[in-house]
């Protein structure tokens, strides 16, 4: 196990005011304020919380500084070394606002064994949550225009020029409080990790990222091995690929898997991935509308790409992919009340909408159609909303451009679910390639976010842990199974919420990966029983 590192007080830590040199190479000295916490703390827990003033664009001399707040959940007895827990999105935030917030934090810590002795730093990246500026849409952006909701069919709205209204409007409104926009991407943020790990008085720590928060570790990596005895990646974004360009593939990777098992279950129609094709070239080709059930009529049009974008979302969460076989077969029967029941469910916009689209701009380039307008995910590529938004959002110095991660003999453990169709299992076997120390686990059954998903994924990192250079063998992984497609499935769909249907699923905050799309086809209530995006 690792060994035990003596923590540096408040104090010691103030006293000793350490230097760091910025990109352009002049020297800053960033202290962590310690503050009173603005939650209850709970009964019998020790926390530390906090903010961290950052410089906002380090390329630029005498520049503005950015504050990060940050809590620190305190162990009983600290026994080994420090983990850093990196959100996704890009966005996301990591849900450290009330005491309800704090608890849910405190028992996910509880039940991962991994966690147990160790201080988990959580801190809000730049322009998320608590940290500031929040580079939040949320004023600006009415969910029925993201969402194509109409309150009457017969007024002709236009909801794309209504999305690109509000984007410039937030946009707008942030340039003009000073937000540089082109400091808001991964190099900057990964920085600003490094940063805190200084002021924090922490020599080494071991890297916690999620979906996104696998590419800023991975970036924190290049920048500053020093400070990592250890990194773990769950579903696992590379810095090299332009992820932007992907989706159309995963996608259709992701729905011949559910082919493959369902079918070996017979518990779906045959070529349920073909079948996917037909609906969405008919919707495409003719819209369907649809009514909401509610006392108040509410209407939607839905086109392929809505559709697609519903099974792409669906395919995250291991509990939604045992309902889609019967959500295909009836939406291509004409039975739509399953899709009814799935877009009229509110969203959750929470996520800082201005930091998706600066970093998603700025590390990705538009997808490049060249032969592909034929493929049935096409228009649903090209309607997204970064192929229209980041033209808008401008950034002053356009896409980064990709480079690979530095080889690296940090000990690595690269989790991917198997039906994941945002972050596939070859992305996680390409990063391993510079990871000489790299492991990398794929879970049976399972889409996006590994730990949150089943026990096994915390068992992995446990073994993981207690010897990060030796070749795992948990158990676990070998005894995972196909998703357990029920029978009879028409009981998922009975017009009630069940255990079992979208809209009353488990998940937490970093099961959905923000950038494909601002409509969640499915409520995310963040049940944190399961939480670690």
């Amino acid at each position: 196990m690792f060994s035990r590192l003596g923590r540096f007080s408040f104090l010691e830590v103030a006293l000793f005011g350490f230097l760091i040199f910025i990109g352009s190479g002049e020297l800053h000295a960033e202290e962590f304020k310690k503050t009173k916490c603005w939650f209850e703390i709970p009964r019998d827990r020790t926390m530390t919380c906090g903010t961290l003033n950052v410089p906002e664009n380090r390329r630029k001399k005498d520049g503005p500084e950015i504050v990060l707040s940050v809590v620190v959940f305190e162990p009983d007895r600290e026994r080994h070394e420090p983990v850093v827990f990196l959100t996704g999105g890009p966005g996301q935030p990591t849900e450290i606002g009330n005491r309800d917030e704090i608890d849910e934090w405190w028992e996910f810590i509880s039940g991962q064994s991994w966690m147990i002795g160790r201080r988990v730093i959580v801190a809000d990246q730049r322009g998320i949550g608590k940290s500031t500026p929040a580079l939040d849409c949320s004023q600006y952006f009415k969910p029925d225009h993201w969402n194509g909701i109409l309150s009457n069919i017969d007024v002709e709205v236009s909801f794309g020029k209504l999305k690109k209204d509000e984007v410039l409007a937030c946009r707008t409104a942030l340039i003009a409080k000073g937000v540089d926009l082109d400091a808001y991407n991964t190099e900057e943020n990964a920085q600003d990790i490094n940063d805190l790990r200084i002021a924090l008085g922490i020599e080494k720590w071991v890297l916690y990222g999620v979906s996104y928060g696998t590419r800023l570790a991975l970036e924190v990596m290049n920048q500053h091995p020093e400070g990592i005895s250890a990194s773990i990646l769950d579903s696992v974004v590379p810095l090299d690929i332009n992820y932007l360009d992907e989706d159309g593939p995963n996608l259709e990777r992701s729905l011949k898997i559910l082919e493959r098992d369902c079918q070996r279950a017979n518990s779906c129609m045959t070529g349920v991935s073909h079948t996917v094709q037909v609906i969405a070239r008919q919707f495409d080709r003719q819209p369907l509308l649809l009514r909401s059930t509610d006392k108040e009529a509410r209407y939607t049009y839905v086109s392929g790409a809505d559709f697609l974008e519903i099974i792409f979302g669906m395919l995250y969460d291991r509990d939604a992919i045992v309902t889609l076989p019967e959500l295909i077969e009836r939406t291509y029967k004409q039975d739509f009340r399953p899709l009814t029941e799935i877009l009229f469910e509110p969203d959750d916009l929470e996520i800082s909408q201005g930091m998706d689209f600066s970093v998603s701009c700025s590390d990705s380039g538009l997808p490049d159609m060249s032969g592909k307008q034929d493929r049935y995910w096409a228009k649903w590529v090209e309607l997204s909303d970064y192929s229209w938004a980041c033209p808008l959002w401008i950034l002053e110095n356009g896409p980064t451009s990709q480079h690979p991660s530095r080889r690296t003999d940090i000990p690595t453990l690269l989790l991917s679910g198997e039906y994941d169709p945002a972050t596939p299992t070859e992305w996680a076997n390409h990063a391993a390639k510079t990871l000489p120390f790299g492991q990398v686990v794929v879970f049976r059954g399972i889409g996006h976010d590994v730990i949150d998903s089943d026990p096994c994924g915390s068992q992995v990192v446990a073994d993981f842990l207690a010897n990060p250079r030796t070749k795992l063998k948990t158990e676990c992984v070998a005894q995972m199974e196909a998703p357990q497609f029920p029978s009879p499935p028409e009981e998922l769909w009975s017009g009630v919420q069940t255990q079992h249907s979208p809209s009353a699923l488990p998940s937490r905050q970093t099961s959905a990966r923000f950038r494909f799309g601002h409509r969640i086809p499915y409520r995310i209530d963040l049940s944190r029983s399961e939480r670690g995006d």
